[in-house]
């Protein structure tokens, strides 16, 4: 079974305060909550103007690559609060990169953390992933932090890095 099939079998993962599942077209409304902000948005991708724009994202982003990407829920309310992912793999190494979303109001509860384990206990356990790293740009304190929190360990900086959703 290749690491795609792997993934595309993973489709719910339940942790203390929330749950992973995969995007759904209609999470475009909770979308546009965290994609408007730009205090949600600073170091990810331009803040939407629009629900149009978050639901063109769902059609033609998340949509698009669902084996990688879920939906952080509220397990309180089954609202998207987040989005996590594998953002690169490389099947050969056995790596993968792990990014992340999260909606301000939710921020310093420990969602993230709680997330990334789960994900970094699936990639390791079931997809058999030797390295998983994740990535923050400079002066992203808070995402720095949260990695920290969960045991990554910085590596190195990569300078003039191209950012093609921030179009930078």
């Amino acid at each position: 079974m290749n690491l795609w099939t792997q993934l595309a079998a993973f489709s719910f993962i339940e942790t203390e305060h929330s749950f992973l599942r995969p995007i759904l077209f209609g999470d475009a409304k909770s979308l546009y909550k965290i994609a408007s902000n730009p205090d949600n948005t600073e170091f990810i991708f331009p803040t939407e103007s629009s629900l149009q724009e978050s639901e063109y994202v769902i059609a033609n982003y998340f949509m698009k690559n669902p084996l990688g990407i879920w939906a952080i829920c509220d397990k309180e309310t089954n609202e998207m609060i987040g989005s996590i992912k594998f953002e690169k793999m490389d099947e050969i190494k056995k790596e993968a990169e792990l990014g992340y979303f999260l909606r301000k109001d939710y921020w310093g509860q420990g969602l993230i953390p709680e997330a990334v384990n789960e994900l970094l206990r699936y990639a390791f356990e079931n997809l058999r992933q030797t390295t998983v790293w994740c990535g923050y740009y400079d002066g992203n304190e808070k995402s720095k932090r949260a990695q920290e929190k969960c045991g990554f360990t910085y590596s190195h900086t990569e300078e003039n890095k191209a950012v093609p959703l921030l179009n930078e």
